[in-house]
């Protein structure tokens, strides 16, 4: 089954109007779907992270060594819903597993509080 997808070129590489083929072949596993990989992401994220703190729609990452969902994370409030991004988590498509190193919470707490911080306004 044959599926459209999108490709989306950036950088210095096109300066003028020209054509362009691309061809794309990849094969790869993907035995966990988006929506198992969000929940993933939210249980570790609710258990290990903070409960204020889901996954978002994830994109699915193909390349020659692996292929994966990426899933971001989003602060919620009960009061004003999502309240934005704060990084993002990856799980492997294949097997399932979170990709965590031992960096991304600390990252991610990073991330609330500076997205949290009160706001200083100027005195003139």
């Amino acid at each position: 089954m044959e599926q459209q997808v999108n490709i989306t070129l950036t950088g210095e590489g096109i300066q003028h109007q020209d054509t362009i083929t691309v061809s794309v072949a990849i094969e790869a596993t993907v035995n966990i779907s988006a929506k198992q990989a969000r929940r993933k992401v939210t249980g570790w994220l609710v258990s290990e992270v903070g409960n204020m703190l889901i996954g978002s729609t994830p994109r699915l990452v193909i390349n020659r060594e692996y292929c994966l969902w990426r899933v971001p994370v989003m602060l919620t409030s009960s009061d004003i819903g999502h309240v934005g991004q704060v990084g993002e988590v990856d799980v492997n498509a294949d097997t399932g597993k979170l990709v965590i190193i031992h960096q991304l919470k600390k990252d991610i707490l990073n991330h609330v509080q500076y997205l949290t911080r009160p706001v200083l306004s100027a005195v003139a």
